[in-house]
């Protein structure tokens, strides 16, 4: 059992009956169970290794998954291929980092553009060299180091570490069940030792709209880019990509409704008391991301998951 940390919080949002439920294991992607965002997901110089953190997740998956990893590594065919002529005709990549409404720029550590890659500069477990660039005043710099690709929201591009099935929904449709349902769903996902940042749940993704273009992806969100029409800007969250989370085949609102079924026989047990067991297929919740990896890698490159979400909603 991973110890608790003094004051931090705890793999669940509900009884703290759960505590001891939550397992934080170190230097494995493997066996943790966690529900909730907790703590930073900073993978700076490869530290924080451990089940909850889902950048860590999230690159050891971009290593082992063919896929994931091809769509990452087909940057220098994404160049030559049609939809980046305009970019190629222009010379230079143009990142979607944004001025905020305190006058700074996001993200922090930044550039206005990109030079074209070479081979290997933008790989999982690239580059291999030292790569200097620009910082937003032109005069300043910042180095990315051999190997260290990812380890960073920004290195080699700006970057998400993008949980499939969304955190913030995940929690919130819990929630919704009320305390004891709620209960009961969480102590049985975590007895099955179900990691919401487990790196089948997690897909590093572009967040500039010319990088998503050239890799064949969409991009992560809206944010200050003018190219969509169905859906409003977004620059932290993507509403519509989690509606397609719940709502689809075999979704979000189809599993907890099945969870739900299992838990009411139980649900009335008194306060105070241990929450019942139930047992509950977390393969459910993986099957989930695994379909929605898929129609990821499979959208138009550069537009926002929200857009594509909506598209596919709307059967346009």
């Amino acid at each position: 059992m991973a110890k608790k940390k003094k004051d931090e919080p705890e793999g669940h949002f509900g009884d703290a009956l759960l505590d001891d439920l939550h397992e934080r294991l170190q230097g494995t992607t493997e066996n943790g169970a966690c529900l909730v965002f907790h703590g930073s997901a900073t993978f700076i110089e490869f530290r924080n290794k451990f089940t909850c953190n889902y950048r860590y997740q999230g690159y050891e998956q971009a290593k082992s998954h063919t896929a994931i990893k091809n769509t990452l590594h087909g940057y220098m065919t994404g160049i030559e291929h049609e939809r980046s002529k305009a970019i190629k005709d222009r010379g230079h990549i143009v990142t979607s980092a944004y001025e905020t409404d305190s006058g700074g720029m996001k993200p922090g550590a930044y550039c206005i553009d990109l030079n074209f890659p070479n081979k290997g500069d933008w790989d999982v477990g690239g580059p291999d060299r030292d790569i200097t660039r620009l910082k937003y005043n032109g005069r300043s710099t910042t180095t990315i180091k051999k190997g260290h690709n990812f380890t960073r929201e920004t290195w080699p591009y700006w970057n998400n570490a993008h949980h499939l099935i969304s955190k913030g929904t995940f929690k919130n449709m819990i929630l919704n069940e009320g305390p004891k349902i709620s209960n009961i769903i969480q102590k049985a996902l975590l007895t099955a030792k179900y990691n919401i940042h487990h790196k089948k749940n997690v897909l590093l993704m572009p967040q500039d709209k010319e990088v998503a273009q050239i890799l064949g992806l969409p991009r992560h969100l809206v944010l200050k880019e003018e190219d969509q029409q169905e859906v409003s800007k977004q620059c932290t969250s993507h509403p519509v990509y989690d509606r397609l989370v719940r709502e689809t085949k075999k979704g979000l609102r189809e599993i907890l409704d099945g969870y739900r079924e299992l838990c009411d026989p139980v649900k009335d047990y008194p306060d105070g008391h241990p929450i019942p067991d139930v047992n509950l297929d977390k393969s459910k919740l993986e099957k989930l991301s695994e379909k929605l990896l898929r129609l990821i890698l499979g959208m138009t490159p550069g537009s926002p998951l929200d857009q594509q979400a909506h598209r596919r909603m709307s059967g346009s």
